[in-house]
């Protein structure tokens, strides 16, 4: 009996040695795998780009000039230079009709992501809630695409368009 059991001590330390081994190996596979990279990358990708979508479809009547900065900032190439180029008749018209608009993006999604050449596209639905003084807030769903394009250390938007909902006609 005692030599039974001496075996069976025997077993279960192999066993639990080969189980450790295993483990270790398989963590050290998981900790040096570049999916795991590519995974950390898009996700980034993806949480900028819901940010940033959140600042493209956010506008305050009484600051147009901090708006305009937010949406510089999260804006790159042909986009940003766009947005550079806004006619100040039509940021004095945004000043005075008085409204704020805060877009809050309610799902998101990448269809596209290429971390070798820092591009992604972004499908985003959008609410955006528009409020006037005296008045019961606005409330619109809309969905866009964004092309999304990795600048130094941060994911910026350089084409934005609204998806139109519905099949073809």
């Amino acid at each position: 009996m005692t030599r039974a059991l001496g075996a069976l001590g025997v077993a279960a330390v192999v066993a639990a040695a080969v189980f450790a081994g295993w483990g270790a190996v398989s963590w050290f596979s998981a900790a040096t795998d570049d999916g795991l990279h590519t995974a950390e990358a898009r996700d980034e990708a993806l949480r900028q780009g819901r940010d940033r979508v959140a600042e493209l479809t956010t506008m305050d009547h009484t600051d147009v000039e901090a708006g305009v900065r937010r949406w510089l900032d999260a804006t790159t190439g042909k986009l940003h230079a766009e947005l550079e180029d806004t006619d100040p008749a039509t940021l004095t018209a945004v000043e005075q009709a008085g409204t704020v608009a805060t877009g809050t993006v309610l799902h998101a999604a990448l269809s596209e992501f290429d971390a070798d050449h820092g591009r992604a596209t972004l499908l985003a639905s959008v609410e955006i809630t528009t409020a006037r003084d005296g008045a019961e807030p606005a409330y619109t769903r809309t969905r866009y695409r964004a092309q999304l394009r990795h600048t130094g250390d941060a994911w910026k938007v350089e084409s934005f368009e609204t998806v139109p909902v519905g099949g073809a006609k």
